[in-house]
């Protein structure tokens, strides 16, 4: 999807056939956010203001760079990634034996599919370094309404990315299975949540 137009990809994403869904728009919000969090690193570089903070701040827009290209994968990898189940649906499941071995495949399938929106939850983490950066180098000014809406995006990554974890894990049956992912996905998505908004508060007062 790197290589398609802004205006190709959200047509497919609208597209009936295409294979994109919120999952991936998910994602690409969030490399939204990472790209807001670089324009403002961008802006502060080489102000005199900030010369004793170049090294950090070089260092930040190329990690960046690194997590909006990671989440713009992400979101190619989670758009392929519930098809292998769907074709473990179609599994036989005449005998006792087909059914337990039908079914432990799926459960196996639904946590893979369940796997790259936790990992978009866990990238966005390590997008909130970067703002949080940006507010401890207590950047002022109209910019702040950048670094405010990036973390908007990464809220809405976020939440979105839970979202897209649990309807996989909902339909596991084995029951420790599902337990065991539920509870990493919870202790991620409060922790991500709670400094997601923390940090959004922040900048939301330097603007009012």
């Amino acid at each position: 999807m790197k290589n398609k137009t802004v205006i190709e990809w959200t047509k497919e994403l609208a597209s009936k056939d295409g294979k994109y869904g919120g999952g991936s728009a998910a994602s690409v919000v969030g490399a939204f956010a990472a790209s807001l969090a670089q324009f403002v690193f961008e802006l502060q570089a080489g102000k005199e203001k900030y010369a004793d903070h170049e090294e950090q701040i070089q260092a930040a827009i190329r990690k960046a760079e690194v997590f909006t290209e990671e989440l713009l994968d992400l979101a190619e990898i989670d758009a392929d990634a519930f098809e292998p189940v769907l074709n473990l649906f179609k599994l036989p499941k005449d005998t006792a034996e087909e059914k337990a071995y039908r079914r432990e495949k799926i459960d196996q399938g639904l946590e893979e599919a369940a796997k790259p929106p936790l990992d978009i939850l866990k990238k966005m983490d390590q997008v909130l370094d970067l703002f949080e950066e940006l507010l401890e180098l207590k950047v002022r000014g109209t910019i702040v309404d950048d670094i405010a809406v990036g973390l908007f995006f990464t809220e809405a990554t976020v939440e979105s990315a839970k979202i897209n974890c649990m309807v996989n894990i909902k339909l596991i049956k084995n029951e420790d299975q599902k337990m065991k992912l539920t509870n990493e996905v919870e202790e991620v998505y409060a922790a991500t949540l709670k400094r997601t908004r923390h940090l959004k508060d922040e900048a939301l007062e330097i603007l009012h």
